[in-house]
């Protein structure tokens, strides 16, 4: 007997992915059974099942557990638009047509939209931007855990340390930091605070191909022939990162009393206290200010490929990883808070020395720098991993999957490609 929640999940989408209804509904039923609470498992069978009515109960339970699921809001709308135009038909099914060939969809909850079953086509239903999502620090270290994925599972690389969610029916893994096989297998790490938000990538496989061909002048053929002898391999990853917002107020501690001014929309001094005793506060925002979570790569190498569009991240699902893998976080919220806070500090006494407005930094006190109004959230930022193995060591580049901006242009081993018969 079965008694794993995720095994029975899994099982259950699987038989849906391979429309094995019956089966799938079987399967997912006995999961609603154990975990009635969680949402995942109503959103599958609203995608197994083919009747109105048990779909829009199935997506109505799903809103029941999480109002905030979006997804869920959308099918509905369209269930009853869609409800509305057959009724004269007195059918009790319900058809959703391609937009492009007119073939039948389904929906699938990993992807957050509708799949053609005849050209194959996918239309993403919307999802909520989260630019500007933020959490209060102190709420989010009193709870807000939870797992990634719909099919939790964890694996640990053996050879470089790096934590990455996984899909437990995969039959074979390799790292994609260090493209090793020592990979450990285990349960999601409890109690992990759930991501906020993720950024698509833009940039896939092909698109990395061409880069590397435009950058090192490396033509398309050869790159394919050393991808299939593996002597180059090519991986996409979600990065964690915690993202800050802040507000920076530094004392203007000049003798005298600074006009109370607005610099630019995020830059303005400000009075503080009561006359005669009210001092002048140079003040700055903060924001979407990002701190890699992990320790797989080095902060210098991530910093390259740096910025992301923040603005532009939706609101996270769990399904939005089925197919990828993500790297779990390694460094706690209230670790990178400190490291935030530093840069948050560094770039309010940046942008305060072009104004003239304090003594030097050294000789402030405590005091006199204030960080307020601090939220988070943490974000999955797309990542392309481009490796080379030289001399038992493995060379990287990054390349950001949401700009395309390369980490290092200048890398010898890529231009030894060029030569390579």
């Amino acid at each position: 007997m079965i008694n794993d929640f995720y095994e029975i999940l899994g099982r259950g989408i699987i038989a849906t992915r391979s429309r094995r209804s019956a089966e799938a509904i079987k399967y997912l039923e006995l999961a609603a059974k154990i975990e009635p609470a969680n949402p995942r498992v109503w959103l599958w069978l609203a995608a197994a099942e083919e009747s109105i009515p048990q779909k829009r109960q199935y997506l109505e339970q799903a809103l029941k557990v999480d109002p905030n699921i979006l997804v869920a809001k959308v099918l509905l709308q369209r269930l009853n638009q869609e409800r509305t135009a057959i009724s004269q038909r007195a059918s009790d099914f319900v058809i959703f047509h391609c937009p492009y060939c007119g073939g039948k969809q389904r929906f699938e909850p990993d992807i957050s939209g509708m799949r053609c079953e005849y050209c194959k086509k996918v239309e993403r239903l919307m999802l909520k931007n989260a630019s500007n999502e933020q959490a209060s620090l102190d709420a989010a270290l009193k709870g807000n855990s939870g797992n990634w994925a719909v099919l939790e599972g964890q694996a640990t690389c053996g050879a470089c340390g790096a934590a990455i969610s996984i899909s437990p029916n995969l039959a074979t893994l390799n790292c994609p930091f260090c493209d090793s096989d020592l990979i450990t297998i285990q349960s999601a790490t409890p109690d992990l605070i759930a991501p906020t938000a993720i950024a698509p990538f833009q940039y896939h496989t092909d698109d990395v191909i061409e880069i590397i061909g435009e950058c090192w002048g490396i033509p398309p053929p050869k790159l394919d022939f050393l991808l299939g002898r593996h002597e180059v391999t090519i991986s996409s990853i979600y990065l964690p990162f915690w993202s800050f917002d802040g507000r920076v107020q530094i004392r203007c501690a000049l003798g005298y009393r600074v006009a109370p001014g607005v610099y630019s929309p995020s830059e303005r001094v400000i009075l503080k206290g009561e006359w005669p005793m009210e001092k002048s506060w140079f003040e700055i925002d903060v924001d979407d200010l990002p701190v890699y979570a992990a320790h797989t790569l080095t902060e210098d190498a991530v910093g390259k490929i740096l910025p992301f569009d923040q603005k532009s991240v939706f609101e996270y699902c769990p399904e939005m990883l089925v197919g990828w893998q993500a790297e779990y976080y390694q460094i706690a919220l209230e670790d990178a808070e400190v490291v935030a806070q530093k840069r948050m500090r560094d770039v309010a006494f940046s942008k305060a020395a072009r104004r003239g407005l304090f003594m030097e930094p050294s000789r402030m006190l405590r005091d006199d720098v204030l960080v307020i109004d601090r939220t988070y959230k943490l974000i999955l930022l797309p990542v392309c991993i481009v490796r080379r193995k030289m001399s038992g060591k493995i060379q990287r580049i990054l390349i950001n999957g949401q700009t395309g901006k390369v980490s290092d242009k200048q890398t010898n081993w890529l231009d030894f490609l060029k030569r390579w018969p």
